[in-house]
């Protein structure tokens, strides 16, 4: 892993997601990393915190307001779940 580029505090130049098409036409974005880009300009570095099943991967710069939206709410509606237990139904 290139420290100099993960480790420096910097906030990703792109921000990698997972896009599955929904019934209805309509794409679920669901991020599944960051890349950096390396100082010398000939290189990125990528770090996955998961892989997507159907293997595809889409890069968009951090700078695009849509995407940076839809995480912060995303990241809103976490935040209030993380203390929750799902009810999954009744037991059987």
């Amino acid at each position: 892993m290139n420290e100099d580029n993960v480790n420096t505090g910097r906030k990703p130049d792109q921000i990698a997601y997972s896009v599955k098409e929904s019934p209805d036409g309509k794409g679920y974005w669901n991020r599944v990393g960051a890349a950096w880009n390396h100082k010398d300009g000939h290189g990125t570095e990528i770090i996955l915190d998961s892989t997507p099943v159907n293997g595809r991967i889409s890069l968009r710069d951090q700078r695009d307001q849509r995407m940076q939206g839809y995480q912060d709410e995303r990241d809103t509606h976490q935040a209030v779940n993380d203390g929750q237990t799902r009810n999954h139904g009744r037991e059987r």
